[in-house]
């Protein structure tokens, strides 16, 4: 249960003044052009940080204003959509970035374009072998599901968001990608995939599962084991498996609040429970984001994070109303498209 300073009980977080800083620090990202933005304007220790235009700025950006409701309706949205589709290559329709699976980068971009009512120049050519049965079923086996599930899911949940947010599949293909996650869900856990649970942290097969939870979401499918997946959920929470919630922020917040919120409404069971957890969850969230100096924190001036972070709240402000004040409702980006 949460406290504020004179020990009474928190009815309720305004959180309308961290969102007005948010804005600013996006406002502070930009390259100086339309359009154009960093994913971070301070350089670590190592001098490893791209501080130009990259595709994690400028769709970050987007991401965040879109879920803060600031995105512009006119003017520099031309400019975003612009940026934004200058970073595909017109030969391999793929958008790629240093470090991260071309999945990846494509899914991310071609999702923030989605917020623009845009699409991407050119189809994911470079994607379209895995249009074939055999070719996309080889693909999804050859993830590292036992020991890189977390990481692997960008390849596993990638290619899905990659091939149709780019226009490259049809209503057949999505069928055959739904029905290989089908027959591979566990029975026991509701977890993906069966046979290859051992071999990483318990979280990071559940942060895993999140990223094929909501292509189920946006593609309106039925998951195979709800009730299963969250009995899952809440025993990891309570066992300790999770991360501790508050101590640390980033995208495990919007993994784990998204999973257990999403897949109570599926499953119809366990409502009280979970949202005692998402309450834990967002006490634990916001408590830390109320003593970040929005100016100097490392951890809010990375967009990266930053976009996580307004994701998590997004959800947790949508289970449990009235707990959350912002200005404007936040959107969450995926109630509209997949991937993150």
């Amino acid at each position: 249960m949460a406290m504020n300073r004179t020990g009474m009980e928190i009815s309720m977080y305004d959180l309308r003044g961290f969102i007005k800083e948010v804005e600013k620090i996006v406002e502070r990202h930009n390259l100086g052009k339309p359009g154009e933005y960093a994913r971070w304007i301070t350089q670590d220790e190592k001098g490893s940080r791209n501080l130009g235009l990259i595709p994690y700025g400028t769709a970050n950006a987007v991401n965040i204003l879109y879920t803060i409701g600031v995105l512009p309706e006119r003017g520099e949205r031309e400019s975003l959509i612009k940026v934004l589709q200058g970073f595909q290559d017109k030969e391999t329709g793929l958008f790629t970035y240093p470090g991260n699976y071309e999945t990846h980068t494509t899914a991310f971009v071609a999702a923030a374009l989605n917020l623009l009512d845009e699409k991407p120049l050119y189809r994911a050519e470079a994607f379209r072998k895995y249009l074939d049965r055999e070719a996309l079923n080889t693909f999804m086996e050859e993830i590292d599901w036992a020991k890189s599930p977390w990481s692997g899911a960008h390849l596993g949940s990638g290619i899905y968001a990659s091939i149709m947010l780019t226009g490259t599949g049809s209503d057949e293909w999505e069928d055959m990608y739904f029905e290989w996650l089908d027959n591979q869900a566990d029975a026991q856990t509701g977890l993906w995939k069966k046979g290859a649970l051992e071999g990483a942290p318990r979280f990071h097969y559940l942060a895993s599962t999140f990223h094929y939870v909501f292509n189920y979401e946006y593609a309106k499918r039925a998951l195979p084991y709800p009730g299963e997946l969250l009995e899952t959920c809440i025993k990891a929470y309570k066992e300790g498996a999770c991360i501790d919630f508050s101590k640390e922020v980033g995208w495990a917040d919007i993994d784990f609040s998204y999973m257990l919120a999403r897949v109570q409404r599926r499953a119809g069971i366990c409502f009280e429970e979970t949202n005692r957890i998402l309450k834990e969850i967002a006490d634990g969230l916001i408590g830390q984001l109320l003593k970040m100096d929005a100016e100097t924190s490392e951890t809010l001036n990375d967009l990266n994070t930053l976009f996580a972070i307004v994701c998590a709240l997004a959800v947790l402000q949508d289970a449990l109303p009235g707990y959350i004040r912002t200005s404007k409702p936040l959107q969450l980006v995926l109630d509209r498209r997949p991937f993150l």
